[in-house]
């Protein structure tokens, strides 16, 4: 019966010991999540500054993701339009597009490490499906879809840009608005040749 209750005994010793350790552990844990938040004012979070680790939030991270992925579709395809257009005029556009979309693809993914936000190197599935389509396309053929994708992928880029624009970090936000201004140099540029090709 004593071999009994002192097993019992151990036992409930043990869990107690246990259930301190964790709660210890949980306490710690609080503090130190307290400390290291940025946006934490005497334990109180501040409105509107929920963010990840980078201290940049969602939309901040999901613009960033997306324009890295159109910019990469603009600089492939602007490689495929310098090899299969016809027209001088699309032709120079491209190269344009190449020069301008290159400059901005360096300039987002130092941006992206710095926000320490993961953008995409290669395209989706239907994207890349797409331009391997548009290789297969020569002559006015090809110069009619690839001026028509251009007018409506900077439609859709000049909506993403004004989010970027709006965005509460800074450096996003500068770099939205710089890169917007050429965005819709070629968004103007794409309508001009588009009505040419009529």
């Amino acid at each position: 019966m004593k071999k009994v209750f002192y097993i019992g005994f151990a036992l409930s010793c043990g869990l107690t010991f246990q259930a301190c350790q964790s709660a210890d552990k949980r306490s710690s844990t609080t503090k130190d999540s307290v400390a290291g938040d940025t946006n934490m004012v005497n334990g109180n979070h501040i409105t509107g500054a929920e963010s990840t680790q980078s201290g940049l939030d969602e939309e901040g991270s999901t613009f960033l993701k997306k324009a890295a992925v159109g910019g990469i579709m603009e600089v492939e395809a602007a490689k495929i339009a310098l090899k299969n257009a016809q027209s001088a005029e699309v032709k120079n556009f491209a190269s344009q597009m190449l020069t301008d979309h290159t400059k901005a693809n360096t300039e987002l993914k130092a941006l992206a490490k710095d926000k320490k936000v993961i953008t995409a190197d290669g395209l989706p599935a239907e994207d890349q499906m797409h331009l391997d389509e548009m290789k297969k396309m020569t002559g006015s053929d090809f110069d009619k879809h690839y001026i028509a994708m251009m007018v409506t992928d900077h439609d859709k880029t000049v909506d993403l840009f004004k989010q970027g624009v709006a965005n509460r970090d800074q450096a996003i936000k500068t770099w939205a608005t710089n890169t917007l201004k050429v965005i819709e140099g070629h968004t103007e540029m794409a309508k001009k040749i588009a009505l040419s090709l009529k």
